[in-house]
């Protein structure tokens, strides 16, 4: 299993991947707090075509936790390896060969900055400079990195990426129970980048709008230059609605779709519960944007929202306001081949995909 995060143009020689073929069908599995998601597509003459697809809810099935762990790690093996199992029967997945999504929330993802030596230097220095940044021992992670092109300054930039061992172990478990072939792990936020920016030369900035956590991702020419995650997503906003309104959480989701930000006089109540929460993390997100505008050599031109929350009605219309730019709702099926009468719902459904689209590509675009 490749446990590299980042796309490399060459495979080491001493790595027995180089010796097999590329698939020519693979599966994304996006396993979320929230829902599970997969994605199966088929390579064929240079192009991604769309095979299946597929959503489950985790409600039932997470039910029994570990007495250790946070987060993903504790849920038990074999009640992630069910919904896999459930989900892939339901999607009608075909192969057993898959790239897994790990959470961003259950990753670190830095950038740091070396003086003009060789990348032979840095490769060596990274893993000692990495002390200073990772909240814990290094010997518990699995490091990768990737440099940066060149700026005109005398530092070269370098993007780091570490993920806890016991995480990777904890996806291998729930893999072979499942009755899956890992064939590579990939922090989620890279996953975003490759199905909405793709080779995009244009600056973006990518936000993730997830059930519990939001990502912002600063990508330029198709790479990624920065990644924060922000302890709050849209569930924050479904519970606020549950109180304020005194409603049920799935009438709450479903005014999130019909109403959310409206502007009607009949309808402010409703807004106006929602953007407070709305505000900070948006604000949040400015901040970053200016912080990152005022080092880069070129400046974000665009934003694209994901992820469940980007439903929110008038979300795109209050974000383009906030950053006076041009913003879309991710479209992770644009460069994929899929049946016409289908492409009205991927538009609409895509955000939820686009992590298990991107992983999906991972093995068609990484060599």
């Amino acid at each position: 299993m490749d446990i590299a995060f980042f796309k490399k143009l060459k495979l080491p020689q001493f790595s027995l991947r180089s010796l097999t073929p590329k698939p020519s069908r693979v599966i994304g599995i996006d396993i979320g707090i929230h829902s599970t998601k997969v994605v199966q597509l088929k390579y064929d003459r240079g192009r991604a075509i769309l095979e299946t697809y597929g959503e489950l809810l985790n409600s039932g099935y997470l039910k029994s936790t570990e007495t250790t762990g946070s987060g993903f790690l504790r849920y038990r093996d074999n009640d992630i390896a069910t919904i896999l199992k459930d989900i892939m029967r339901e999607a009608n997945v075909s192969v057993s060969d898959a790239v897994i999504s790990i959470p961003a929330s259950s990753s670190f993802i830095t950038t740091i900055y070396f003086p003009r030596v060789s990348k032979k230097e840095i490769n060596q220095a990274v893993p000692y400079e990495a002390r200073k940044y990772i909240p814990i021992p290094i010997s518990e992670t699995v490091l990768d990195w990737d440099i940066i092109e060149e700026n005109e300054s005398d530092m070269i930039e370098v993007l780091l990426v570490a993920v806890p061992k016991e995480i990777l172990q904890k996806f291998k478990r729930v893999a072979g129970l499942a009755g899956i072939n890992p064939l590579a792990l990939e922090v989620e936020t890279l996953s975003l980048v490759r199905s909405l920016v793709g080779q995009d030369p244009l600056p973006t900035a990518i936000i993730n709008l997830g059930y519990l956590s939001t990502t912002l991702a600063l990508v330029d020419k198709g790479r990624l230059r920065v990644s924060h995650n922000f302890g709050r997503g849209s569930h924050e906003f479904t519970r606020v609605l549950e109180r304020g309104l005194n409603i049920s959480q799935e009438r709450a989701e479903a005014i999130k779709k019909e109403v959310g930000l409206s502007e009607k006089a009949e309808e402010r109540e409703i807004s106006s519960v929602i953007i407070p929460l709305l505000e900070t993390l948006i604000t949040e997100a400015e901040r970053l944007i200016s912080v990152y505008n005022r080092k880069a050599s070129r400046k974000i031109q665009k934003i694209n929202l994901t992820g469940g929350g980007s439903h929110l009605k008038g979300l795109i219309e209050y974000t383009a306001a906030k950053f006076g730019l041009e913003v879309t709702r991710g479209d992770p099926f644009s460069r994929i081949v899929t049946p016409a009468f289908l492409q009205p719902m991927l538009r609409e459904i895509g955000p939820n995909l686009s992590v298990a689209v991107g992983l999906a590509l991972h093995e068609i675009t990484i060599r």
